[in-house]
């Protein structure tokens, strides 16, 4: 039977408390507002894209219904991914033989990414797409074409699929940093020419120019702009060190230009990448809703891979390994240069954003901390290159390139953050110790309204507050979030162009859910790495009255500290006339287990005049209830709060989507 404890204490809801609930409401009605004014019946946005982007612009809507949001919000994710995919299919084609938007291509099939827009085929982008196809596990996991995509997808990932031959097993490399529902893209010869909006059409050769270009140096910090026109100097690029310095015009002279195609497919396309790693995030979906060996396998194999060749390195992981997985093959042995590696020209962040998944879906499917040294070690070595401004700024190198370590920059939490939620190691703890006594630009307890999905800065003040320097963030952390909701919806109610003009202007609009604060402080977990990671929370809800996920209506949770082998959760019933119920599952995926729960009862005596209970002197008496196992049932009677001390011990159970098996029976 499931160990059941009461709340008992009588209060005036805590601000955040209030705060939290008002937060979940304002965006399930700026989520109606936005329905409403930007989209068709069927589910469709009033514009076209990029397929990772329309993907992308509905992320959070099954995820806030997971914890706890109105379930009309899983209605209308489950409508708009599958609209986007029918849009977006080449199977069905809607615009076939009608007038075509410049900017629309048919981009998936077999409801997978095609190439129609091969540079898009890299994991950076198709994570990005496929962040709310995961909530769905959370959401519903009993949905039965969801888990026959998360299988047929992970196929083609895991080297199943015939037609989509993305990985040798034998090597454990992709056979390109560009895949897909048609397999790898090992040729930019026949690639499907770009339309764009201007209706400039752009065939292979321009596309590899671009590439080129928008990734060339002359020297570091000089780059090139816009201009596609010869250059007057040699140019650093990505065929370096085969083609140290790529003249302006190469692309004038046919032999040449056919060299340097044929150098673009050999060594842009044929090998493998680090931030391949994100596909740990799909087969690791496929698991979850699954439980089947093969695709837990195939993570740690996967991600094993890179910490061997890593270890191989010196320590320094990779950013490019070719055909049968040898460092640097395609590259003379250079280890660096890969395409999203370490002189990508925004960096390296993009490439430790997949480490991150990695390591993530390796522990929680393992239970095995090792696998964070990858991670841990790219920071530290990273940090061990650190330089201090005349100011006392701590700056860490870009890039990496043929001078070395260059371009110095301020370094976001976000890598450190996830690696020490994961770990709650003291070394972990420390180099967040080290960034913070740095960091003179960032006042780490500043919690600003902003929709950055991508950034690292709410993580400042989360960390403060965990690290007992910021008690005032949970309540400071809605208030800003409600903030950036209700300018998004000021925005659209501000917007009052017609149908045919938002079609002919063709933006994006804003996605009003934006759920770091209640992530943060439901799971006590940072949010998931916004470009296909998984949602590692400390704790989970379940509503046990009403049978499904999140927290029952009119409930709030906190989790208020962070150990290894505990955490402290806050439940708040901010309904005055009606009890609740909820079911508190150990991690996410039940990963974890709770050992004990320790709680205080309060109580005061009861005379034989009730109209004197109220002025009763109240009492707290210690409670303590063992546990083992990865449930807790909480009963909160109208108005009453309680703070519970959980044990737990984690990453010890296989990980799953299943909810409890007695939810309906409690």
């Amino acid at each position: 039977m499931m160990p059941t404890i009461r709340a008992t204490q009588i209060a005036t809801p805590p601000e955040w408390a209030v705060l939290q609930r008002q937060l979940m409401s304002t965006m399930e009605a700026a989520t109606d507002m936005f329905v409403e004014r930007f989209q068709d019946a069927a589910g469709n946005e009033y514009f076209v894209h990029d397929v990772d982007d329309v993907y992308e612009s509905r992320k959070g809507r099954a995820l806030l219904y997971s914890l706890g949001g109105d379930e009309r919000l899983l209605d209308m994710a489950l409508r708009e991914w599958n609209a986007a995919t029918r849009f977006y299919s080449e199977e069905i084609n809607p615009q076939a033989g009608e007038p075509i938007h410049p900017m629309f291509m048919p981009q998936l099939r077999n409801e997978w990414w095609n190439f129609a827009v091969a540079f898009n085929n890299d994991w950076f982008h198709m994570g990005e797409g496929s962040t709310a196809f995961y909530e769905f596990g959370l959401a519903n996991p009993t949905i039965s074409e969801n888990i026959r995509r998360s299988e047929k997808f992970a196929a083609m990932y895991i080297g199943e699929s015939d037609e989509a031959p993305n990985y040798d097993p034998e090597h454990k490399v992709f056979r390109s940093s560009f895949t897909s529902s048609q397999g790898p893209l090992r040729t930019m010869r026949g690639v499907t020419p770009l339309i764009h909006s201007t209706g400039v059409v752009t065939g292979e050769l321009e596309m590899v120019r671009s590439f080129l270009d928008r990734g060339s140096l002359g020297d570091f910090g000089h780059r090139r702009g816009s201009d596609r026109g010869p250059s007057k100097e040699p140019l650093f690029t990505f065929l370096y060190p085969i083609v140290e310095r790529l003249e302006g015009n190469w692309f004038e002279d046919e032999a040449r230009r056919e060299e340097i195609m044929d150098l673009f497919d050999r060594i842009i396309l044929n090998g493998d990448e680090p931030t391949n790693m994100l596909a740990a995030g799909l087969v690791t979906n496929a698991y979850l809703y699954t439980g089947d060996d093969k695709y837990k396998k195939w993570v740690l194999d996967y991600v094993g891979a890179w910490i061997e060749r890593t270890e191989r390195n010196g320590g320094i992981l990779p950013d490019n390994v070719g055909p049968t997985g040898k460092i640097g093959e395609n590259r003379n042995g250079q280890w660096w240069n890969g395409v999203q590696g370490w002189n990508r020209r925004g960096g390296w962040d993009h490439m430790l954003y997949a480490v991150i998944v990695g390591v993530e879906c390796a522990l929680l499917l393992s239970g095995d901390r090792g696998y964070l040294d990858l991670l841990r070690s790219q920071m530290k070595l990273i940090l061990d290159q650190a330089t201090t401004r005349e100011d006392g700024q701590l700056q860490v190198p870009n890039r990496y390139g043929p001078d070395g370590w260059a371009e110095p920059r301020v370094l976001s939490p976000k890598e450190l953050s996830h690696l020490y939620h994961a770990s709650m190691a003291a070394e972990d703890r420390d180099l967040l110790y080290l960034l913070r006594d740095g960091d003179k630009e960032t006042d780490w307890n500043e919690i600003a309204p902003r929709g950055d999905g991508k950034g690292g800065s709410a993580l400042h003040s989360r960390f403060n507050y965990y690290d007992g320097r910021n008690p005032d963030w949970p309540a400071h952390m809605m208030r800003a979030e409600i903030d950036w909701v209700l300018r998004t919806m000021d925005c659209m109610r501000l917007d009052t162009r017609d149908i045919p003009t938002l079609l002919e202007d063709n933006l994006w609009p804003v996605n009003p859910v934006q759920l770091k604060g209640l992530t943060h402080l439901i799971t006590g977990a940072p949010e998931a790495q916004y470009n296909g990671g998984m949602q590692l929370g400390r704790v989970r809800f379940f509503d046990a009255e009403r049978a499904r996920p999140g927290l029952p209506l009119d409930m709030a949770a906190l989790v208020d500290d962070l150990q290894d082998e505990r955490a402290g959760i806050q439940l708040v019933n901010l309904n005055p006339t009606e009890g609740r119920i909820l079911i508190m599952q150990a991690g996410t995926y039940g990963e974890h287990s709770f050992t004990s729960a320790k709680y205080n009862e309060e109580s005061y005596p009861r005379d034989n005049i009730p109209t004197l209970w109220p002025r009763a002197e109240r009492t707290q008496s210690p409670k303590s209830v063992s546990i083992d196992g990865r449930y807790l049932r909480v009963e909160l009677p109208p108005s009453t709060m309680i703070r519970i001390d959980a044990g737990m011990r984690r990453f010890v159970n296989d990980p799953t989507y299943s909810f409890p098996k007695d939810l309906q029976a409690s």
